[in-house]
């Protein structure tokens, strides 16, 4: 069980959901929905919350088997997770993500930016391209608000969310790039492991400031109740490998 707790980086998970709160705060509060507008949309918030799990799930499995001959300390050069084992994980995660996203009847906006995402993530793990690595999670926040688009741009300006929305885009991309940048060589040094680590959690913060910026109060209060749970499993799980 461990060996998959690793291979997941389940410590991390709890930093996906609020990319996608922070997406759709953007595109609801600028289109000058109230916060009861956004309570009427639970499902969708929460399906694309954990598809997006699911997706980032995909992307540290295809990560992981792809440099399965370089990437030494890891469950699968390990031993401990087949190559096999892993390919049908790394299937499924990406599956669930897409039976999540029709059982939610998530709008069309939502499959092309889940789309660009997939092809982020494989095009990262098979460059190790530092910029594509944070339009990986730039692209997810995009798939938060891609949800809402379609439901609140009727009939109005849409340049406002489009434009916030893209700033957002922007900053998580700035921000995971600069992350990843300084990620190299962590692996044989702790004390930069632990940092990176620290900098990974603090995205967490960095969505809470978008949270409150925007003021979408069942999404704020989501956003802070997933910084209670990665605070948690740090502290549970501190053996499992945060990056």
């Amino acid at each position: 069980m461990k060996a998959w707790l690793r291979f997941f980086r389940v410590v991390n998970l709890p930093t996906v959901p609020g990319d996608v709160l922070a997406g759709a705060a953007v595109v609801i509060a600028s289109e000058g929905a109230t916060s009861g507008e956004a309570e009427s949309f639970p499902l969708r918030v929460a399906a694309t919350c954990v598809a997006s799990v699911f997706l980032y799930m995909f992307g540290l499995a295809d990560n992981d088997i792809v440099g399965v001959k370089t990437d030494k300390g890891r469950p699968i050069a390990d031993g401990q997770i087949s190559l096999g084992a892993a390919r049908w994980a790394r299937g499924l995660c990406v599956f669930a993500a897409l039976i999540i996203g029709s059982l939610a009847n998530l709008p069309a906006t939502w499959w092309v930016a889940a789309f660009l995402l997939v092809v982020a993530i494989a095009v990262y793990n098979r460059t190790k391209l530092c910029l594509v690595m944070g339009l990986c999670r730039g692209l997810n926040v995009l798939c938060g608000g891609a949800v809402f688009c379609a439901s609140l741009t009727s009939g109005k300006d849409s340049a406002a969310p489009l434009l916030w929305t893209s700033a957002c885009v922007a900053v998580w991309t700035i921000y995971i790039t600069f992350v990843t940048w300084y990620s190299a060589g962590e692996e044989t040094d702790p004390e930069k492991k632990r940092r990176v680590g620290f900098l990974i959690g603090a995205i967490v913060y960095l969505q809470l400031i978008v949270l409150l910026i925007f003021r979408v109060d069942p999404l704020l209060l989501t956003g802070a109740a997933l910084l209670v749970v990665l605070r948690l499993m740090k502290r549970v799980l501190p053996e499992v490998s945060a990056s």
